[in-house]
C-alpha cells in the first residue's frame, strides 16, 4: 500500500526508508507494450526567449539548489520563473525536465511523464507508450533509484496538479525520497496548498517569490539600454512597474527587447 503524508506532516531529512531510495531496476527495463503515451516535447528543456542575462538571479538560484533539496519558484505568467531556470539548467549536466499542463492531472499520465523524465536525462529515450504506472511508492522507488550522478529535476508549471488527489503524498514523498545527488525544483504560478513554513523551517525547500524575481533598479537600467532608452528613466520605471517585466515594456512602448535563445549565453 502506498503510503500517504500532508503538506501538515513535519518532514526531516533522512527519515524516509531505505526501500524508497534503491531498486534492482530502472523504469526502461520494463516492457513497453502498452499503457501511457509519452509526448517527447514535454520532457524538452524549453527554448526561449529572454529580455537580458539575469545574473543576480542566476546566482541566487544556483545558490538555493547547492543548499536546499528543494527549491520553489513562485510568480505569475512572464514574471521570469522559466527563463532563469533554463539559464542555470543548460549548464548542468543532467537535468530531467517535465513541463506540465493539465492534462497531467491524471496520476497514469504525470507518473510515466515523470519516469520518462528520468530516463531522458540520462540519454535514454522513452518508447512511445511506458506501462501504467502503479503507487507513488513504487513509481519514486523505481525511478529515483536510476539516480547515478547529480541531477537536477524540474517540474515546470506544477500549479496544473496542486489540486490533483494523489498530489500531497507525491510531493512529501518525493522531498523524502530524493537522493543526496538530486535536486529538485518546482516552477509554479502559485503556491502549493497547505503551509511550507514546515518544509522552510527544516530546510527542506527555498522559496523564491515574485519579489525576488522583479526587476531591480539596475536591471531595468540595462534593459533601457539595450533599448536605446536613457537609463536614468530606470528608478521611475521600476518603481511604477513594481519590477514586472510586462509592465516595463509597457512603458518602453512594448520594443522587444527578446534575446533568441541563440544569443542568450
Amino acid at each position: 500500500m502506498a503510503m500517504t503524508f500532508s503538506l501538515h506532516e513535519s518532514i526531516a531529512p533522512g527519515t524516509y526508508e531505505a526501500s524508497v531510495c534503491s531498486a534492482p531496476e530502472r523504469l526502461s527495463q520494463r516492457p513497453t507494450n502498452s499503457g501511457v503515451r509519452i509526448r517527447v516535447q514535454k520532457l524538452q528543456i524549453p527554448s526561449v526567449e529572454v529580455p537580458i542575462r539575469r545574473p543576480r538571479l542566476e546566482k541566487l538560484l544556483a545558490k538555493s539548489l547547492d543548499t536546499f533539496p528543494a527549491t520553489l519558484i513562485s510568480g505569475r505568467a512572464g514574471t521570469g520563473k522559466t527563463s532563469v531556470a533554463v539559464a542555470v539548467a543548460k549548464d548542468l549536466p543532467r537535468v530531467a525536465w517535465y513541463s506540465i499542463d493539465s492534462t497531467d492531472r491524471s496520476w497514469a499520465v504525470f507518473a510515466g511523464h515523470f519516469a520518462a523524465s528520468l530516463e531522458t536525462a540520462y540519454g535514454e529515450t522513452p518508447d512511445g507508450l511506458v506501462p501504467t504506472p502503479s503507487s507513488v511508492e513504487t513509481v519514486l522507488t523505481e525511478s529515483l533509484a536510476g539516480i547515478a550522478d547529480p541531477t537536477l529535476i524540474v517540474l515546470d508549471d506544477v500549479h496544473h496538479i496542486f489540486d490533483a488527489s494523489w498530489f500531497d503524498e507525491f510531493f512529501n514523498l518525493l522531498l523524502r525520497s530524493l537522493p543526496e545527488n538530486a535536486q529538485l525544483l518546482l516552477l509554479s504560478r502559485t503556491k502549493p496548498p497547505g503551509p511550507l513554513w514546515r518544509l522552510r523551517s527544516k530546510a527542506m525547500l527555498n522559496v523564491i517569490d515574485e519579489k525576488i524575481l522583479a526587476f531591480d533598479t539596475a536591471e531595468t537600467a540595462t534593459l533601457l539600454e539595450s533599448l536605446e532608452i536613457p537609463a536614468k528613466l530606470a528608478e521611475v520605471i521600476q518603481s511604477t512597474s513594481f519590477g514586472r517585466i510586462s509592465k516595463i515594456l509597457q512603458f518602453t512602448g512594448n520594443k522587444s527587447p527578446f534575446i533568441p535563445p541563440s544569443l542568450s549565453s
